[in-house]
């Protein structure tokens, strides 16, 4: 075999191995993202659990409650092997006892003295209570009688030495006192045998407590660790749940504000369109009436005045010449004439010919003199002395002022109207003023004002400012700005 050959399948053993390599590593990243889905999906569970950190708590209450019931059993194994311990010296002290008192009882024999009488009293009652108490701790611990018969005779013959002995009086003799020695009832000897078994069994009992008590302890260290780490784990899962629970609310966040940054871009661009086309339509609305009052007054007032001059024409020869067509003819006349005034109020309503031929002031002072005419308030007018404008600038203030008293007429209820044009540096400014009823706030935007949206839309289309709201005494103030170029 070259070493070509050798070479080429070396190289294809190497890939063979790295795809292997790689489809175990893809089957181990896909079991590992499962598990972590899997996780995340049980720790976003438990962080909807509006109580989630109740389960800590519970596991700290459990704890406590492990760590008292355990504190309790080790008091009681405690207090028992205390018990235990006394009960162990009681019973080596009985020994020594029994033979301090016989020494006791011999030293005043040979020397009686008050001190050596007391010692032997004070050795008595050591003896009588370790006695007794040995005969509890036999009862508690269920031994037989028999093996304390000992302990019983020894306890019941020093009893009855105390009681004798304190029975006498203080001026009491040596020979008395010794009369109420009592002979001794329990050999040193005998004693010890029995109690020898005693202390044995006591002994291995105190170990056992002992023992129990160390296993006890262990235990508790072990539950206390184990209750330790499940609730810091719990703490931890808990922490990571809440985590990628706000982290989900931050993102829902997130893209609820993208959304409602996208729809407030859509809002803004579709409300331009809307008052662009609004504008639009009011330009091409006032062009088109424009055209229409040239066309009323070329074409239709040429034809009205036509047939009324031909008709006053007739009417002139039928007078002459006694016809009796001339009630007709005037009737004729008398139409035509009550049409010409009607193309000429439809022409005024359309675009007025003051404001075409002299200008915005005098189309004001004409507009102020019909409404005073026929309005139930008064109006106040203040114009400057001179102001040039563009025609669609003279329009739009025109037709504010124009709708704006139609609106005070209908809806104001007021006596006076104040109605001032005043030029400010770059801005031609109209202010109209009424003392009526006032204009409420959610009557401002309501759908069908469309005469208020018609304002505010010929202030956008020419760059101003339009602004209605309560007067600061009275009534309703409206203000419109243009700027004059």
């Amino acid at each position: 075999m070259s070493d070509a050959e050798r070479s080429a399948k070396a190289a294809a053993r190497h890939r063979a191995i790295v795809e292997g390599l790689s489809r175990a590593a893809r089957k181990a990243g896909s079991a590992t993202d499962g598990a972590e889905r899997l996780t995340d999906s049980v720790l976003m569970r438990l962080a909807r659990f509006r109580w989630g950190a109740l389960l800590v708590v519970l596991i700290g209450v459990a704890f406590a409650a492990v760590s008292e019931t355990t504190f309790q059993g080790m008091q009681r194994e405690r207090e028992e092997i205390d018990a235990s311990r006394l009960s162990l010296a009681a019973l080596n002290n009985l020994v020594y006892d029994n033979a301090q008192g016989m020494a006791t009882e011999a030293r005043y024999t040979e020397e009686p003295s008050p001190d050596h009488l007391a010692q032997h009293l004070a050795t008595v009652q050591r003896l009588a209570e370790a006695g007794t108490h040995v005969l509890g701790w036999a009862a508690r611990r269920g031994i037989d009688e028999e093996r304390v018969a000992v302990v019983k005779r020894l306890t019941a013959a020093e009893s009855e030495e105390l009681k004798r002995l304190r029975a006498l009086p203080q001026d009491a003799s040596p020979v008395e006192v010794m009369d109420a020695f009592l002979p001794p009832v329990v050999d040193q000897n005998e004693l010890r045998e029995a109690l020898e078994p005693l202390v044995r069994t006591e002994r291995a009992y105190l170990e056992e407590q002992m023992t129990l008590l160390g296993e006890e302890i262990e235990r508790q260290r072990a539950a206390a660790i184990v209750v330790i780490a499940i609730g810091v784990l719990m703490l931890i899962l808990l922490l990571r749940a809440y985590a990628m629970r706000s982290q989900a609310e931050a993102q829902i966040a997130d893209r609820l504000r993208a959304a409602r940054d996208e729809l407030d871009a859509l809002v803004r661009v579709r409300t331009e369109e809307l008052s662009e086309l609004a504008s639009h339509l009011q330009t091409e609305a006032e062009r088109q009436k424009s055209a229409l009052a040239r066309e009323l007054h070329d074409e239709l007032g040429s034809i009205l005045t036509a047939s009324r001059m031909e008709a006053s024409m007739l009417l002139r020869r039928a007078r002459k010449q006694d016809s009796p067509d001339v009630e007709s003819l005037s009737r004729v006349c008398d139409i035509l004439e009550q049409g010409v005034q009607i193309k000429r109020r439809v022409i005024e309503g359309l675009v007025p010919t003051v404001l075409t031929h002299l200008g915005l002031l005098p189309a004001l002072e004409s507009l102020a003199e019909e409404t005073r005419a026929s309005a139930p308030f008064t109006v106040d007018l203040e114009l400057p002395d001179a102001l040039e404008l563009d025609r669609d600038r003279a329009i739009a203030i025109y037709r504010v002022a124009q709708e704006a008293l139609t609106n005070i007429r209908k809806h104001a209820q007021a006596t006076e109207v104040r109605i001032a044009l005043t030029v400010d540096g770059p801005t031609v400014r109209l202010e109209i003023r009424d003392n009526g009823v006032g204009i409420a706030a959610t009557a401002r935007g309501k759908t069908g004002s469309h005469g208020l949206l018609g304002m505010k839309y010929r202030a956008d289309a020419l760059g101003g400012r339009f602004a209605i709201g309560p007067a600061p005494e009275r009534g309703t103030l409206l203000e419109f700005a243009l700027p004059l170029a």
